[in-house]
């Protein structure tokens, strides 16, 4: 009987008091505590994560406030909404600005910003390339993305700007190869490269008799640069040791890319930077020379 009832969050007409009533009458234990109800019920409720991470600054503890501010970028940024989470985090970062590890955060959406971008366009010119709309005569659509996933981390696609990386994909010729498939033989001079999507390459050549392996290419490698851009003579003999997936760019492939290419050095640089068929040919000089 004479036990203490517990207080509602209610005005003087007894009028229950909404999160954002609290907040405006600087309650903001009372808000505190309703905000965390309701994210009980819907925990991915981001609009109830700022809310509270702004009465936790009312509060004067900044660093729950800056949790729930990371916790809303990345959602937000999960969801690829890039700048929406740039702007959460550059607003928390006025709260700590000695702490480190949200300028890198910050960067990192901007990576995935640049990447998604890639993959829009990347996939347009996939889906307009005929010999992708042929070897993924299935589920094209699901296919398609499965081989962006693949080579999304290569050293070109972060070379490359998402524009030229919509040019090249709409004109190499996606080819599927299993074991014992040689690409190119030593001293021919076929002026293709290939980009593996998938599988194993293997470069290989005589040496005093034997038949030596020199190296092996997979995921995200280019080879042939030397025989497509500089009409060099194939290195070694490559041969497909474990079912791949390529993209073969030809010589008509490459005057197409370089129509009215933005950057055409910066292309070319970027075909070029892995030097694979260089470093073969000096790894084989070297076991001739032993």
């Amino acid at each position: 009987m004479f036990g203490r009832r517990k207080k509602r969050l209610t005005d003087p007409d007894d009028r229950e008091l909404t999160i954002e009533d609290l907040i405006t009458l600087e309650r903001y234990e009372e808000a505190e505590e309703k905000l965390k109800v309701r994210l009980k019920l819907v925990p991915k409720d981001l609009h109830a994560h700022l809310r509270l991470a702004e009465v936790y600054l009312a509060l004067k503890n900044v660093v729950k406030a800056l949790d729930e501010f990371q916790f809303v970028a990345d959602s937000q940024a999960d969801d690829g909404f890039f700048d929406k989470a740039i702007a959460v985090l550059s607003k928390a970062i006025k709260l700590a600005p000695g702490d480190e590890n949200l300028p890198k955060r910050i960067e990192r959406y901007r990576r995935m910003k640049r990447l998604e971008k890639r993959r829009q366009l990347a996939v347009e010119g996939l889906l307009g390339n005929k010999t992708t709309r042929a070897q993924t005569a299935g589920n094209q659509k699901l296919e398609i993305e499965l081989l962006w996933n693949k080579i999304a981390k290569s050293h070109l696609v972060e070379q490359l700007s998402a524009v030229n990386l919509k040019k090249l994909f709409s004109v190499m010729k996606m080819m599927r190869a299993r074991p014992d498939k040689a690409l190119a033989e030593a001293g021919s001079n076929v002026p293709v490269m290939f980009m593996v999507v998938d599988g194993v390459v293997e470069a290989g050549a005589e040496v005093n008799g034997r038949y030596t392996s020199i190296r092996a290419f997979s995921t995200g490698d280019l080879i042939g640069e030397s025989a497509l851009l500089e009409r060099k003579s194939w290195p070694a003999r490559y041969v497909v040791t474990e079912s791949a997936t390529l993209f073969q760019l030809d010589r008509q492939g490459l005057e197409e890319v370089m129509q009215g290419n933005e950057d055409p050095l910066a292309f070319l640089s970027a075909l070029r930077q892995q030097a694979n068929d260089r470093d073969v040919a000096a790894s084989l000089q070297r076991l001739h020379i032993s």
